[in-house]
């Protein structure tokens, strides 16, 4: 995050430093609650190390009883990033992570075409993140990062050509939010994380089709340490929803995701 940190600060209002393995889990154990650790590969817009397979495995492994893991991969990385791929796999991690924009590649770009199928091979979940980004906010040429790839419907084509393969769409913020509602609704192989936007500025669109069409494709995320575990439950709850939807959005959407059962969630 190195290039990132005073434009985070900036935008958020507040300074995010760094934690622990152990500080972490126990702000999680604490509430009774998991997390899925998502690797980053932030070479092609910062030039930093990435935060790959290896360091995420590692990370999982200090806690188990907390942490899940997704790795990440440069997407245009050729022999070397399908051989990730199936690192990542040997390393038992849920899946991969991809951050369009500071890759500075869109997902449908045709390149990467067998990194995917390496991904569905093993049966790894993609999570892609999509719309506005907090990287490089506020930053002259955002920092080198570039929204367009982020657009989700060049997720919607990977979606298309395979499958078989789980794909969700992290982040729900205004950038584009129908373009990836509509494709959520199209895919059935498309799901939808809810990090990083508060939920009482979910649009009323948003909110109807939680509660309905996609109920079962949707899934908690508060995008921490950008955002707040707790101030997010707090906002969820004053929304009054039922308690299905809850229990739905919160443990057993992203449980049957998992192949987990809930109680394990």
């Amino acid at each position: 995050m190195g290039p990132y940190i005073d434009g985070l600060r900036n935008h958020l209002g507040e300074a995010i430093g760094p934690q622990s393995p152990e500080e972490l889990a126990d702000f999680y154990r604490s509430r009774d609650a998991k997390a899925i650790l998502l690797g980053w590969n932030s070479r092609p817009a910062s030039g930093y190390r990435s935060l790959g397979n290896v360091q995420i495995r590692a990370l999982v492994d200090a806690a188990p009883d907390v942490f899940w893991g997704f790795g990440a991969v440069e997407p245009t990385g050729g022999a070397g990033a399908v051989a990730a791929v199936h690192q990542a796999a040997r390393l038992g991690l849920a899946g991969l992570a991809f951050h369009p924009a500071s890759e500075q590649v869109a997902p449908s770009e045709r390149d990467s075409r067998q990194l995917w199928e390496t991904a569905v091979e093993h049966g790894l979940i993609v999570l892609i993140h999509t719309g506005f980004t907090r990287l490089g906010a506020g930053l002259d040429g955002g920092g080198g990062v570039s929204l367009e790839p982020a657009r989700p419907i060049h997720a919607d084509r990977l979606a298309a050509a395979y499958p078989e393969m789980k794909v969700v769409l992290a982040h729900t913020g205004p950038l584009w939010l129908d373009e990836a509602l509509a494709i959520t609704l199209h895919k059935g192989n498309v799901h939808l994380c809810l990090s990083g936007v508060s939920p009482k500025a979910m649009s009323p669109q948003l909110l109807d089709l939680i509660r309905g069409s996609l109920r079962e494709r949707v899934h908690f995320g508060s995008d921490y340490p950008f955002g707040n575990p707790d101030a997010w439950l707090a906002e969820w709850a004053s929304l009054g929803l039922p308690d299905e939807v809850n229990r739905a959005v919160l443990v057993d959407n992203i449980s049957r995701l998992l192949g987990l059962p809930p109680e394990l969630a």
